[in-house]
């Protein structure tokens, strides 16, 4: 088995990406998500009663043909492509045909000495609204279902009785312009269910004007290594633990944010809608 050739992925992907037009936000959190996509359901950390996996919905929020929300989604899916043993599925698909896929997606694999198995799926899309549909509450609800990666999900069939997928685990990667998010999403959904596990990235413009991006020998370099690199992070399995001091980090951050939530307070629903520009009152 080859080496890593790099200390830190992320680190390298925002440097190969670093002659680009994008925002430096929408290239970190494509980064996290291609990994969040490589590494699947085999790796995970106990957090108290609850086992948490790498999947993420993150959606990057942008106005259309300004951000370039797109072009920083399409390097990180064309390094996340090239990872074998990961499946992708298409962003427009029905949610029975998704099912299905996910279905036969089960894989197994070694953890020690236990065989488990995994419905490990990446989509990345876009056009959110393409993968979402309009206003489809029980998409949404079973997406819901599927961020928390059960052991087990159930859903009932036409016509063939209650069916199963082992181990969950949907890795969402996704953007829409901020007039789309109204059309999207029902008022059930905002503020809960499934926007409160959604990480949104909100830009307004993009990151820096490049008319001519080009890919230098250092560039394809990097690239070269990040693939490598890639590939050796989705062979990872078993259970993962904090650094003792991202541990005490990520301690005074939670605390941090409690206090600030308690001095002031939560976003409404309303006001989300305003913050996105997707008001809940009819388009003006």
């Amino acid at each position: 088995m080859s080496q890593r050739l790099i200390p830190d992925w992320i680190a390298a992907y925002l440097k190969f990406t670093k002659g680009t037009e994008p925002p430096k936000s929408y290239h970190t959190w494509t980064a996290i998500s291609v990994l969040a996509g490589a590494l699947q359901r085999r790796v995970y950390m106990k957090w108290g009663h609850e086992v948490i996996y790498p999947n993420l919905y993150v959606i990057l929020v942008g106005p259309s043909g300004r951000s370039r929300k797109g072009t920083a989604m399409k390097i990180g899916k064309s390094l996340l492509q090239e990872v074998k043993g990961v499946t992708q599925t298409s962003e427009s698909i029905t949610r029975e045909a998704l099912i299905r896929a996910m279905k036969s997606a089960v894989t197994n694999f070694a953890d020690g000495k236990d065989i488990k198995f995994q419905c490990a799926i990446t989509c990345i899309s876009p056009e959110l609204s393409v993968f979402l549909g309009q206003r489809d509450i029980k998409f949404l609800s079973n997406l819901t279902d599927w961020y928390d990666s059960s052991d087990q999900w159930t859903y009932e069939t036409k016509g063939a009785g209650i069916d199963s997928v082992q181990g969950v685990c949907f890795n969402l990667l996704g953007a829409t312009a901020p007039d789309w998010i109204q059309s999207m999403l029902p008022q059930e959904a905002i503020g809960g269910g499934f926007t409160s596990r959604c990480i949104f990235i909100v830009e307004e413009d993009k990151g820096q004007v490049v008319a001519k991006e080009l890919l230098t020998e250092a560039d394809l370099k990097i690239r070269t290594a990040l693939k490598n690199d890639l590939e050796l992070i989705a062979t990872v399995t078993g259970e993962m633990k904090f650094d003792p001091h991202a541990e005490q980090a990520y301690i005074s951050w939670y605390e941090n944010q409690e206090k600030a939530i308690s001095e002031k307070r939560t976003l409404t629903r309303e006001e989300f809608l305003e913050l996105t520009g997707a008001s809940s009152t009819p388009n003006r």
